[in-house]
């Protein structure tokens, strides 16, 4: 009788275990499956030192003191790549003006009628001179002491002057009160290396130069 008691006891403990064993594994089946936590798009690092002022914050994210220390356009370079260096297009050379041309200041005006002067030629040396318009006239002699007038000279003009004896002649243009004449002697030349020999241009605005 005894041992059909003790035989009853131990079942209802076996019974008792293996009812909490149950529901244990019924509570843990009936646990919420555990929720992966989503990455931090902002990592706490770059609000830390060194990072803090060493290294940019990720775009979108707030600006730390190093974000802070760029300039705009340095901001929206992407993070990943901080020490990238850009190329720069060489741009185009920007055109240079030309110098102003070297023009000698000029030795007589002559006042134009129509495009077109006239020329009074004296010569005072004792020699022979050839004198000629280029492109309008002939070639002419003129005499020491001698007075020429050439008319309707049309502008602009080039005359050369040639002593015959192989010497040397100055020019001397001189600016005259009447209206489109232009007084030139011819004496002799003391310098025979200067620029005041040879060749007159005058100009289409009526200035007179040299060689």
């Amino acid at each position: 009788m005894l041992q059909n008691r003790m035989s009853m006891k131990n079942i209802v403990v076996a019974g008792t275990i293996a009812g909490s064993t149950l529901a244990s594994l019924a509570a843990l089946i009936a646990l919420p499956k555990a929720v992966a936590s989503p990455l931090n798009p902002c990592p706490g690092i770059y609000y830390e030192e060194p990072f803090n002022s060493t290294r940019i914050s990720p775009q979108g994210c707030p600006p730390n003191a190093a974000t802070q220390g760029l300039t705009p356009s340095e901001a929206q370079t992407p993070a990943a790549l901080p020490n990238r260096t850009i190329p720069l297009e060489a741009g185009p050379t920007p055109l240079q003006p030309p110098l102003p041309e070297n023009r000698a200041e000029p030795v007589a005006t002559v006042a134009l009628s129509n495009n077109s002067f006239d020329v009074r030629l004296t010569n005072r040396t004792n020699a022979l001179v050839t004198f000629e318009v280029v492109g309008q006239t002939q070639r002419r002699y003129l005499e020491g002491g001698q007075e020429v007038i050439l008319q309707g000279i049309s502008a602009p003009a080039t005359i050369t002057f040639v002593r015959q004896d192989d010497g040397f002649v100055e020019v001397v243009p001189i600016s005259t009160s009447e209206p489109g004449l232009l007084a030139v002697q011819l004496d002799e030349d003391a310098s025979p290396l200067d620029a005041n020999q040879g060749v007159l241009r005058i100009q289409q605005d009526g200035q007179v130069f040299l060689n």
